[in-house]
């Protein structure tokens, strides 16, 4: 190997999924591999998916994660959903908090043994690298160890306010608190803390109790969406040629606004609502979907590929995300869907809350609603559909000049790799 080659900097970005469906962690490696630094995606292993990959500008490298006690039997989490009746229907409520809050223990205090053994194995799997850049709480301890063991330097790119979201959200109080006691103390020890808003670095730094360093959004990569339209989802659900398409994409879970959704499309004359998702609550929704009065107009497909998302977007006429205003994660949430619409030339209608208002003021994407009232949610996809041929092409248009101004992901790369210069990691 030649010397210019051994200065090449090498990026190890650590997740916690397979990387199917994990956009910001693509376009991130895809940005920086193209820029010509070494990239690894260091993610989870996945059933049927092989242990190495080299895809276009990056290689993705799975990791088992380790499961310390793995003896340890952990009670089972209650169902979600499902009608309880009379005495018997609130002792079985009581015995499932109970035996939600001993086991979301059980399962928090094996993460946070877990962390030394993972560093361990990802060490060996990928060697050494010039940034270790943790995506979630659950890899920042990673990063913190391999920067230890390795040297280089650590980034944190906290794209949630984890220790306020769905997933710790119901972690007993004691938990949480240490959780939060260990992600400061993590977090002390990075080179960089980065994230998505405005809104989520004033927390985080008040939080965390260090500044950001810079704020790298969700925004969507340069797109030329076709017009007209492409017809994708009419011709996989066999659609009248009139039928407008209602679109939901992304992870399909609690606190998305999905049952709302449910009750919105049956108010929308001439419309369909595609939800095109994964996640473990996938067959739940799609099974409470069936159960609706408006089941012949929801259509369910898997999750696409973040390369795929802009094609499906610009396909449909309206994007919606209702996120829910249940979590302080949500509440001052920016979905990275909004942005993904916006780069397809497609208007939104999105939860009036904090960290998305803002944005769809600024930019005249779409329309604003109630995420918690069906009728309203209804109302606000109807103001888009039902807008004169000349007003959407004028809100298509605003869509696409926000997505390539300051939003576009171009930018954002560009951001990032500005963090990597300040740290000293050299540009190929």
């Amino acid at each position: 190997m030649d010397a210019s080659a051994a200065r090449v900097p090498r990026v190890a970005i650590l997740i916690n999924n397979p990387y199917l469906a994990d956009s910001r962690a693509w376009k991130i490696a895809t940005s920086l591999g193209s820029a010509g630094y070494d990239v690894t995606v260091v993610a989870r292993e996945g059933d049927g998916l092989p242990p190495r990959e080299e895809l276009a500008g990056h290689r993705v490298i799975r990791v088992p994660q380790p499961r310390p006690l793995g003896w340890l039997p952990v009670p089972a989490l209650p169902s979600e959903g499902g009608a309880d009746h009379g005495r018997r229907g609130a002792l079985e409520r009581v015995a499932g908090r109970v035996r939600e809050t001993v086991g979301r223990g059980l399962q928090a205090g094996r993460y946070l043994l877990l962390s030394r053994a993972w560093a361990r194995d990802i060490s060996a799997a990928v060697g050494p690298a010039d940034v270790w850049q943790a995506e979630s709480v659950i890899t920042l301890p990673l990063a913190v160890a391999l920067r230890r063991r390795h040297g280089g330097v650590a980034v944190y790119d906290a794209n949630d306010i984890d220790t306020e979201s769905g997933r710790f959200a119901r972690l007993p109080a004691w938990w949480r608190t240490l959780l939060k006691r260990r992600e400061r103390a993590w977090t002390q020890q990075v080179d960089a803390l980065v994230t998505v808003s405005e809104p989520y670095a004033s927390i985080l730094s008040r939080t965390l109790r260090r500044p950001v360093t810079a704020i790298v959004r969700n925004g969507p990569p340069r797109y030329d969406p076709p017009d007209p339209p492409e017809r994708r989802f009419h011709a996989r659900f066999h659609l009248d040629e009139g039928t407008r398409v209602v679109l939901y994409l992304g992870q399909v879970m609690d606190g998305r606004g999905l049952s709302e959704l449910f009750q919105a499309i049956a108010l929308v004359d001439r419309a369909v609502l595609v939800v095109a998702g994964f996640g473990p609550d996938y067959e739940r929704y799609r099974a409470s979907a069936g159960a609706s009065p408006a089941a012949s107009r929801i259509h369910f497909m898997a999750g696409v590929r973040p390369h795929e998302i802009p094609a499906w977007n610009a396909a449909a006429d309206v994007a919606v995300m209702p996120v829910q205003p249940d979590t302080l994660n949500h509440r001052y949430n920016t979905p990275t869907k909004l942005f993904d619409a916006m780069g397809g030339g497609v208007p939104v209608v999105a939860s009036d809350l904090p960290g998305i208002r803002p944005i769809v003021a600024a930019t005249g994407c779409g329309e604003l609603c109630d995420p918690t009232d069906p009728v309203d949610v209804a109302r606000a996809i109807r103001a888009v559909i039902d807008a004169s041929p000349a007003e959407r092409a004028a809100s298509r248009e605003r869509c696409l000049s926000a997505a390539r101004g300051e939003y576009g992901w171009d930018h954002q790369a560009a951001t990032l790799m500005g963090v990597y210069d300040t740290l000293g990691v050299s540009r190929p």
